[in-house]
């Protein structure tokens, strides 16, 4: 035989039971608040991430910018630099300057550098050695 368990009855239902009136159960709010707010905040969070990378693209565009003007400015110096290297335009300032060219050559022995039978390259080396040990 097996024993029944008595149920309890629910204090809403002995309310109901007695007349008296029953208030209404409260609706979950507070995930829909909880759910809202993060939604908020993901919104603005998007917009936020937005905005920087569009900022990022507006500095993008001026480095851009200021980079081709850069180019621009050494393109136009490099024609300079070559305009003023130009060996007729040097030769005319020399002459008026009063710069010839010698009559003879005069050569100039430097104690501690090999004179003969050595490379032009090597003897150019010991007179850098030489220059740079002289205070």
């Amino acid at each position: 035989m097996t024993a029944r368990v008595a149920r309890r009855p629910h204090p809403l239902e002995l309310e109901l039971a007695r007349g008296r009136a029953v208030p209404a159960p409260h609706p979950a709010v507070k995930p829909w608040i909880v759910f809202a707010v993060a939604v908020v905040l993901a919104f603005f969070g998007l917009i936020y991430s937005r905005i920087s990378l569009d900022n990022s693209a507006f500095e993008l565009d001026e480095l851009a910018d200021r980079i081709s003007e850069q180019e621009a400015l050494h393109w136009d110096l490099r024609l300079e630099v070559a305009r003023l290297q130009e060996p007729q335009r040097v030769a005319k300032l020399a002459k008026g300057m009063g710069l010839v060219y010698p009559a003879e050559r005069l050569s100039l022995e430097v104690p501690g550098v090999d004179r003969e039978g050595l490379d032009p390259e090597y003897r150019w080396a010991q007179l850098k050695a030489l220059l740079s040990a002289q205070p």
